[in-house]
């Protein structure tokens, strides 16, 4: 089957799902999510073993459990809101948009520079895209990771692109989003995957060290561009997308003291927008699988 076919297959289940009413979507991804809970043990065990670590003290095992239950639920529905979003036009899905702190987004353009959008995968991100019109005052653009299967990255662009967010492909960036950011334009990007060792810097994350990008400090610092964190969560049947203050760039002029410190500032950002809303966190992502170095003794090998 060509690749044609099966994007055109998909486009035509996701307009088919987008069809389905809120509730039955919502009770769909709930078994759907269940299922997935009960089945995956490997997911299952990464996220309730990242839950319980995070909220050590706050969290009692039975909270842990209901809460990565819920998850997977939620990471079900997201793709049931996806469908659901995609036969809309901008203004129609705004109307299911509460648009909070935009101001800071405004502030931080008014200063002359570059800004870069610092989110995570929390709630259903895919769907930022629907809050940014054309303001005539920026270009807005989003920095991704390609999907190796081409239909399905096909589908994907289609969907992130259709309200004037330009995509670019992270693979390789570097010097164009350095050229947005000079232009004064806008760059929105997620920070808060585990990196290897070589491409990052070990931060804390929930009271642990999670090793993190250290690109985006890297941008900043060369560029000047303001740091500006937001989120998207769901309440009810209302998304709810907040911009926060822009982040203070570090710069004593010890380059690798000054990564650490931004980035540290970045991952910490993002911590607290998680815990807002923990429920709507991809907890499923294995975040801190590259760990420090340590000697380790012969005894202890």
């Amino acid at each position: 089957m060509s690749n044609e076919i099966i994007y055109k297959l998909l486009k035509l289940f996701i307009i088919l799902l987008g069809c389905l009413p809120q509730s039955v979507a919502k009770f769909c991804s709930n078994i759907i999510g269940l299922v997935w809970f009960k089945t995956d043990k490997r997911h299952k065990d990464i996220a309730l073993k990242n839950i319980s670590n995070a909220y050590k003290s706050e969290f009692s095992p039975e909270q842990v459990f209901n809460l990565g239950k819920q998850v997977f639920q939620n990471t079900v529905h997201m793709i049931f809101d996806i469908a659901w979003a995609f036969r809309m036009d901008q203004e129609e899905l705004l109307k299911h948009y509460t648009i909070k702190g935009y101001e800071n987004l405004k502030n931080a353009l008014q200063k002359g520079r570059g800004v870069l959008l610092l989110t995570g995968h929390m709630g259903n991100f895919e769907l930022l895209v629907g809050a940014f019109g054309n303001d005539p005052d920026y270009k807005m653009y989003g920095a991704y990771r390609k999907f190796d299967f081409q239909p399905l990255e096909r589908l994907m662009l289609e969907e992130r692109q259709r309200f004037g967010v330009t995509m670019i492909p992270l693979r390789g960036a570097a010097k164009k989003i350095d050229a947005i950011l000079r232009n004064k334009d806008v760059v929105g990007t997620l920070l808060d995957q585990n990196a290897d060792w070589y491409n990052g810097v070990f931060v804390d994350f929930f009271g642990r060290p999670a090793c993190t990008n250290k690109g985006m400090a890297i941008l900043a610092m060369r560029t000047k561009a303001l740091v500006v964190p937001m989120y998207i969560a769901k309440t009810d049947n209302t998304y709810v997308v907040e911009f926060l203050p822009d982040i203070p760039l570090q710069s004593t002029g010890d380059m690798i003291k000054d990564i650490e410190n931004n980035t540290q500032n970045y991952t910490s950002a993002i911590e607290s927008m998680v815990r807002k809303y923990p429920d709507q966190y991809f907890w499923v992502h294995n975040r801190w699988k590259t760990r420090p170095y340590s000697i380790i003794s012969r005894k202890e090998s």
